[in-house]
């Protein structure tokens, strides 16, 4: 007698009560895809404001009698550039996943599914690190955001879970 235990993701059968799996995952995939967009443009304009910061708030601070040390600007610089260098890197890397979301989707190709699912569940991982730290610090705002926050993403995952199980089963999914 085998006995295996493992844990089963749940299907269900329609994204947010009232769309097909496949045109929920297309409209996740667009929202993933806007989300990422507007990111890499902020971190983008963040690194430009604070050049122009730097280029010019000396002198204005300067003339206002604020004394500036500029170890400390050069310092907050580099940590500025190398965070939103960061921010921006994973904004283009979500980017791609998002767009293979989407196109695995819209052509009924399970493997474009994938990365989405894998970075999903290294996010979820990631947050209940987020949520153990939480709970050790005693934030307990901190810890019901980031479950409520898990609780919507774990749906998602479900839901583009649920379409990837659909697909090599042979159902039917008309192109978009």
């Amino acid at each position: 007698m085998k006995s295996t235990m493992a844990a089963k993701v749940p299907i269900v059968g329609e994204c947010c009560l009232c769309f097909d799996l496949k045109t929920g995952t297309i409209i996740l995939g667009v929202l993933n895809l806007i989300i990422c967009v507007i990111g890499a443009i902020l971190s983008i304009g963040l690194v430009i404001s604070w050049a122009v910061f730097v280029g010019d708030g000396d002198v204005i601070m300067k003339e206002n009698g604020v004394a500036v040390n500029p170890g400390l600007v050069e310092a907050v610089g580099i940590v500025l550039y190398i965070t939103t260098s960061v921010i921006f890197i994973v904004c283009v890397f979500y980017i791609v996943i998002a767009s293979l979301l989407i196109h695995g989707a819209r052509t009924g190709r399970p493997g474009f599914l994938t990365p989405w699912l894998v970075l999903t569940a290294v996010s979820m991982a990631l947050q209940l690190v987020n949520v153990v730290g939480g709970l050790i610090a005693l934030e307990w705002m901190k810890v019901v955001l980031t479950i409520i926050g898990m609780a919507i993403e774990g749906y998602f995952f479900v839901c583009v879970w649920s379409f990837r199980q659909q697909l090599p089963q042979g159902v039917f999914v008309p192109k978009a």
